[in-house]
């Protein structure tokens, strides 16, 4: 008989033992199959579990019709997933933590509109069997004004025990006193929520009380009216942050950890700090911006150097004066830059590939691999930009054109880039049109 070391060690083994449950619950169990099936009733009932904890949640449930010893196995399978389909009738899933009697590995379910008060029944009982990863979806049938997001019970903060959390679509209410916010959560992801008891000053020590956390993920908040707050994270590696309106938010420190940073805001507020912001991120790996449309440099006297960024991405109007020294100043203090893509707009200032010329410094472009322009008129400024980028960059591989909306024929933009000096001997240019 096999053991529970034997099984454990060897995943082979599990993964071929979770394969004949399928076939078993399925109904096409035959030959080989069936010596496996035979071989898996011999096994000890907490590797039927284990086994039983790989499953989908619908098919550990079922189960219970393989063998008659296995009707209630699935309750005690430790750390199932309850990831529910979203067209699963919320009853069942009633049912199912009603008897389940182990710790939750994760839960998801993506509630309609009649159904969003069966969360507030269900959070109790997750915080109760130390649920880990939670995700919830409040879908609106429609985009009415009218339509208010639910209202979620404060028994979410009760599941202390979560290292990850995803909200989409709700309100959060003012946590208890002691208990602003988890321990152990690593990853935050909230969209469409609001904080209608506390506003800003909620989400604050949600961030603040979760000093673990690792991803901060945060899209088109509700918040009315504006109010300037902080992001406490220390351990924070992963920042998005993408709304119409600029919230507000500021670092409050360097994060030391930092890998990836996706800032995208329509509108900007004009005391929008760019150069303290990127100077509390400068150990990024990867950088995506929303440049704001402004008529001065946002980056002037931007002094910090991005020693570690290998990726940037740029949202910026391709077109001022203004925005193109800010995508320089960023240029300049990336050494060791190797992916850049840029999506512009409409020109309305004409910028001269002499002025791209004289922000030149040594060490620009160095090490610059792959250029992509999406979206590209293939206007002057951005032609500029893509001679200025082949004379230059040495390590060149790939330069990419995507244009849209651009009134000048494939073959004429052809004719006028073959005639740019190219630094590299191997850098290809790519076109296409949308």
């Amino acid at each position: 008989m096999a053991s529970w070391k034997s099984v454990d060690d060897d995943m082979e083994d599990v993964a071929a033992a979770v394969a004949v449950c399928h076939a078993t619950l399925k109904g096409i169990v035959k030959g080989e199959m069936e010596k496996s099936r035979t071989r898996l009733v011999s096994l000890p009932r907490e590797i039927h579990e284990r086994i039983i904890s790989f499953l989908p949640i619908r098919d550990a449930v079922r189960t219970s019709a393989v063998y008659r010893a296995w009707r209630h196995r699935w309750k005690s399978a430790p750390g199932l997933a309850h990831d529910w389909d979203c067209d699963e009738d919320p009853s069942h899933v009633d049912t199912v933590l009603a008897h389940y009697s182990c710790r939750v590995s994760s839960f998801f379910f993506d509630l309609p509109e009649p159904s969003f008060q069966r969360a507030d029944d269900w959070i109790p009982l997750l915080a109760a069997k130390e649920v880990e990863k939670l995700t919830l979806h409040f879908s609106q049938d429609n985009d009415d004004d009218d339509d208010r997001p639910h209202y979620m019970d404060v028994s979410i903060f009760s599941c202390q025990k979560l290292t990850s959390l995803n909200l989409i679509g709700c309100d959060i209410p003012a946590a208890p006193v002691d208990l602003a916010g988890f321990p152990n959560l690593t990853k935050l992801f909230l969209e469409g929520v609001g904080f209608p008891d506390n506003r800003v000053r909620g989400l604050e020590a949600l961030i603040a009380g979760s000093p673990l956390l690792q991803l901060l993920w945060l899209e088109m908040l509700r918040f009315h009216g504006f109010e300037e707050w902080v992001i406490q994270a220390p351990n924070l590696q992963d920042l998005t942050i993408v709304s119409e309106y600029d919230d507000g938010w500021h670092i409050v420190d360097q994060l030391p950890h930092i890998k990836r940073v996706d800032i995208h805001s329509d509108i900007y507020t004009n005391n929008r700090d760019f150069v303290k912001l990127l100077t509390r991120v400068a150990g990024v790996r990867e950088l995506r911006l929303k440049m704001p449309d402004t008529a001065i440099n946002v980056l002037q006297g931007l002094a910090c150097s991005f020693e570690n960024l290998r990726t940037l991405s740029l949202k910026t109007d391709f077109c001022l004066f203004s925005t193109i020294l800010s995508t320089m100043c960023l240029l300049k203090n990336a050494p060791n830059l190797e992916k850049l893509s840029i999506q512009g707009n409409q020109q309305s200032e004409e910028v001269g590939v002499d002025l791209l010329n004289a922000q030149w410094t040594d060490g620009l472009l160095a090490r610059l691999k792959s250029v992509s322009l999406d979206m590209a008129t293939c206007e002057s400024n951005e032609m500029h930009f893509i001679e200025f980028v082949l004379s230059k960059a040495r390590r060149l591989q790939k330069l990419h054109i995507c244009a849209f909306e651009c009134s000048r024929s494939n073959e004429e933009l052809l004719v006028e880039i073959l005639k740019y000096r190219r630094a590299s001997a191997q850098a290809q240019v790519f076109f296409e049109r949308l």
